[in-house]
């Protein structure tokens, strides 16, 4: 889907893909297709210096290259999409650049709420995984409106990683089990890998089943380390971000549909694996687990309340700003 400003105003043939695209995922369509597609969208500051245009400009190219990639995804009914747009690390850059990046970022995501019918029209749900408290306080109210906005639409999500960074997540993970043990919501023995997984950003939804890197390199940059860490088939693609094409993702997709059997080999081993170490095994369940779902829910709606508080913010600044 389209998540641009002036989505609305586009005709219903500019907004789908070319004959031989949709033939091809089609074809794809065929065979097993992976669920939830991870992207690390790398590339865009080489490709600025690639064709000797500003570094904004080469971040903005990425930003349509993600539109385009949605529309694949959405063709080939992928239910979760994560790319990587901005990484904790990412704030050692320049002061010039992070400055840019955060004014890009909050005109995309006013655009997306300007094109609120589209996003609603084709069912995506916006998340934001990362330390939203580390971003400029008008990005942080109109990233909660979006989110709040698209809460109940269930046919794609979008998980946009921004300010954020694997390790933080499982601090941030662990710290709240500490606080649940702390104000008596869990017992010590609760606190066991099982749950620590389940207090991901990414709590609810399927591990990543393909995960694409462009530019060449090859390593994951401390993304989604604990969600990849069983049954993940990883590509790293030799194009940089911008440049990435429909026939790079077919291709991928297509190797992702070679290696599938021995990947969902891979998975069930390592859920055997983990059920014969699994710690909870020595306690009784059935308490533990309603503890565990109350704890779950009450962070749930702290989450919500929380995004809620930001949103209502945004709506505030906007209003007085008209």
């Amino acid at each position: 889907a389209d998540l641009s400003a002036g989505a609305g105003r586009k005709t219903k043939q500019s907004q789908e893909l070319p004959w031989h695209q949709k033939l091809a995922c089609r074809m794809l369509r065929m065979g097993p297709t992976p669920k939830h597609v991870a992207f690390i969208m790398d590339g865009n500051r080489r490709y600025a210096k690639k064709h000797q245009i500003q570094r904004i400009v080469g971040h903005t190219r990425g930003y349509q290259t993600l539109l385009e990639v949605l529309k694949w995804c959405n063709e080939l009914d992928v239910k979760v999409a994560t790319v990587y747009a901005f990484a904790l690390d990412n704030f050692k850059r320049s002061r010039n650049e992070v400055d840019s990046l955060m004014e890009l970022a909050t005109r995309k995501f006013t655009e997306m709420l300007d094109s609120e019918k589209t996003i609603s029209q084709y069912g995506v749900r916006v998340q934001v995984l990362g330390a939203l408290d580390r971003l400029p306080t008008k990005l942080q109210h109109v990233m909660a409106r979006v989110m709040q906005s698209t809460r109940g639409h269930t046919k794609l999500t979008l998980n946009i990683a921004f300010a954020y960074s694997a390790r933080h997540e499982v601090e941030q993970a662990a710290e709240s089990i500490r606080r649940g043990v702390r104000e008596g919501d869990l017992k010590a023995e609760d606190a066991q890998s099982g749950l620590l997984e389940r207090c991901l950003y990414t709590s609810g939804l399927p591990e990543p089943d393909l995960l694409i890197r462009t530019s060449g390199e090859t390593r994951l940059s401390d993304f989604l380390v604990s969600q990849c860490r069983r049954g993940t088939y990883l590509s790293f693609v030799e194009a940089l971000w911008p440049e990435l094409s429909f026939w790079n993702f077919f291709g991928v997709v297509f190797a992702y549909q070679r290696h599938h059997a021995s990947l969902l080999h891979d998975r069930r081993c390592m859920a055997e694996i983990e059920s014969r170490t699994d710690v909870e095994s020595i306690y009784d369940k059935s308490p533990m687990e309603k503890r565990t779902k109350r704890f779950m829910e009450k962070r749930k709606q702290e989450r919500e309340r929380y995004i809620d508080s930001l949103a209502v913010q945004f709506k505030t600044t906007r209003f007085s700003s008209r």
